[in-house]
């Protein structure tokens, strides 16, 4: 077996089949992001005094140019999947990119490539690095109590990137690593202030103060043009001084447990009442459909909670008074699952299918609740089904679900074109790498299962342990072509981690 660093990684965020078997593999945390389209909002944009946007003093994009600003942003999201448990159910991430390109496409970067990414973490948060990658945690979207309050909140985040705030924090403290702001940024984003000092040790835990935490200045603009963002996506602008307002109270009630959203965030009366009068400005918004927002909603708060029965309890209590609603039934079903309860799981999905028989997302939870409960083939079936007539309409989203069954239950002569043909989509989704070479290495390709594993590595920002997974396939390299090949590729990842510690 190859040599793995000692870290912490945690467990897959998979479905629960993938995650007990990868357990037994120390398999870190993925992601699976898509590239989707974005969305603009035909209409009249509303004006207000953001429009002309004052004149802070600062240099920021002289202090740090957009090629380091994504070098940066893509080496903490990297070096952070060793510390944070990143969302990587293709749905979901599939969502909140959706829905970040929707904001998007109206801002000031239009155009421009962003990341948008889910954390399972209950505790609310949300983080923005330079380069356009945002960060959510998963309490974010259960406890958003409409898809406008879900965009307030990546709207803010996006204003933070356009507006280059953490550059602008940086400008006053030159001296400060970019390395220990990498690693800071990861442990916050783990666990908060205690996580970064235990990473770190105490006596930098002001530099994570002093850039995480944003002025009040820096603050209002991002409310301010986080709520055009929103108005001119066809969301409700109030939503964000609602949901702000929300989680003050919440916070007063609990101060003990503050939501590290309030701390790198602070809000104060002034700000939300200000907000609530910069919205007046803004026609209301139009009717949401919500059922995509409340089936994602409910996913995130089965797939993903800490205390199934109790999640099971409050579905059912739904159920109980007469809320049928496919978010609610498939929540509940789902829940059962979670639970260890598959056999009325299975009853529950079967009758949801009854009435929503071709809903993907109720499809492959019913299969994995069939490869939990020991059903391999008839997980197996409906995956298959699935990505057959899913990948007919050109849609990849079941590629990593029946690749990964495949691998796991030793199919993998049928699993390698699935991960190839998936690659040649997604170069830059980590997992996919893991796979093939674990199923390389099934199949006895020693050489094969050592670079698939270098690249797993390199996307998780393990780059000297990438190297060496290089360097290993050299020795087993035979022709010339294949060995520069290689050689090329260490050469560009030495080249990397020299850019990164330049910064």
């Amino acid at each position: 077996m190859v040599r793995t660093t000692k870290t912490t990684t945690p467990v897959s965020t998979l479905p629960p089949f993938f995650q007990r078997t990868l357990i037994k593999f120390s398999v870190a945390a993925l992601i699976f992001v898509f590239g989707v389209g974005g969305y603009a909002q035909q209409n009249s944009f509303p004006q207000d005094h953001y429009d002309q946007l004052p004149d802070l003093g600062s240099q920021a994009a002289t202090f740090l140019s957009e090629e380091k600003a994504k070098l940066l942003g893509r080496s903490f999201i990297r070096q952070s999947r060793y510390r944070t448990p990143y969302v990587s159910d293709p749905e979901l991430v599939d969502y909140i990119n959706r829905l970040g390109n929707r904001l998007l496409e109206v801002s000031p970067d239009a155009g421009k490539e962003y990341h948008f990414y889910l954390i399972d973490n209950d505790v609310i948060n949300a983080f923005a690095v330079p380069g356009g990658y945002i960060a959510m945690h998963t309490a974010i979207l259960t406890k958003a109590e409409s898809e406008s309050e879900l965009a307030s909140v990546v709207a803010h985040e996006i204003s933070h990137v356009t507006q280059s705030h953490i550059s602008r924090r940086l400008e006053n403290s030159k001296y400060d690593s970019w390395i220990a702001l990498g690693a800071l940024l990861a442990a916050a984003a783990a666990g908060g202030a205690d996580a970064a000092q235990a990473a770190l040790g105490v006596s930098q835990a002001s530099i994570l103060d002093r850039q995480l935490s944003y002025s009040r200045d820096f603050e209002a603009e991002a409310d301010s043009l986080g709520i055009r963002l929103l108005s001119r996506a066809g969301f409700d602008p109030k939503a964000m001084p609602v949901f702000f307002k929300r989680l003050l109270d919440e916070n007063r009630i609990n101060e003990s447990r503050a939501p590290e959203f309030l701390r790198s965030h602070p809000l104060t009366i002034r700000r939300i009442t200000e907000s609530s009068e910069r919205v007046r400005a803004y026609p209301e918004g139009p009717p949401q459909d919500e059922r995509e927002f409340l089936l994602m909603q409910a996913k995130a708060q089965a797939a993903y909670s800490k205390k199934p029965s109790l999640t099971r309890d409050l579905f059912k209590q739904r159920l109980d008074e007469g809320d049928n609603s496919l978010p609610v039934r498939y929540g509940y079903a789902l829940s059962l699952s979670k639970n260890g309860e598959f056999k009325k799981a299975r009853k529950a999905f079967k009758a949801l299918l009854e009435d929503h028989p071709t809903h993907l997302t109720v499809i492959m939870s019913h299969a994995d609740n069939e490869l939990e409960a020991g059903n391999i083939d008839d997980g197996l079936n409906l995956l298959e089904k699935a990505y057959t007539e899913e990948n007919a309409n050109g849609n990849r989203m079941v590629d990593v679900y029946y690749a990964n069954a495949l691998v796991l239950t030793n199919r993998t002569d049928q699993a390698i074109p699935i991960i190839r043909s998936a690659l040649s989509n997604n170069q830059n989704e980590p997992y996919l790498h893991f796979l093939l070479s674990r199923a390389y290495a099934a199949q006895g390709d020693t050489r094969g299962s050592y670079i698939e594993r270098g690249q797993y590595h390199y996307m998780r920002g393990n780059y000297e342990f990438a190297i060496e997974q290089f360097k290993r396939a050299f020795i087993l390299t035979k022709t010339e072509y294949e060995r520069e090949r290689l050689a090329a590729r260490i050469e560009t990842v030495e080249q990397e981690i020299r850019e990164i510690r330049k910064l």
